[in-house]
């Protein structure tokens, strides 16, 4: 790879492998998903393959990752205002589903409790 790029393909790189685990995808998942070699993606996500990686299979892993291509190739920070909001949001959203996982948890233990009155309760 060109040492011109090697920051722009460093940046997609990172950004791959961000939206990867956000999507809670291990390498090999991911890899598996684009049919190639774990060790492959890993040198995308790294930029240590010394090669550039094609549009072709940019656009096959924005795809896989169910992410806007631009998202993933945004190395002069048009969009990074959107991918701070997007961030943003997918924090937010964790955030509730968490709350939403304690209220449920704490429903269901008043269900238990209530079955085990009514169930004692039986003649």
């Amino acid at each position: 790879m060109k040492e011109e790029f090697h920051d722009e393909m460093l940046c997609i790189g990172r950004r791959i492998a961000g939206f990867r685990k956000l999507r809670n995808m291990t390498q090999e998942e991911l890899a598996f998903k684009l049919n190639m070699n774990k060790s492959y993606l890993s040198q995308i996500e790294s930029a240590t393959s010394g090669k550039m990686v094609s549009l072709g299979m940019l656009i096959r892993i924005s795809r896989a990752l169910n992410v806007e291509l631009a998202l993933l190739t945004d190395i002069d920070g048009i969009y990074q205002s959107d991918l701070k909001n997007f961030w943003s949001d997918m924090k937010q959203t964790f955030e509730e589903i968490k709350k939403l996982n304690d209220d449920m948890d704490k429903m269901l233990e008043q269900f238990e409790r209530a079955d085990k009155i009514f169930s004692a309760n039986k003649i």
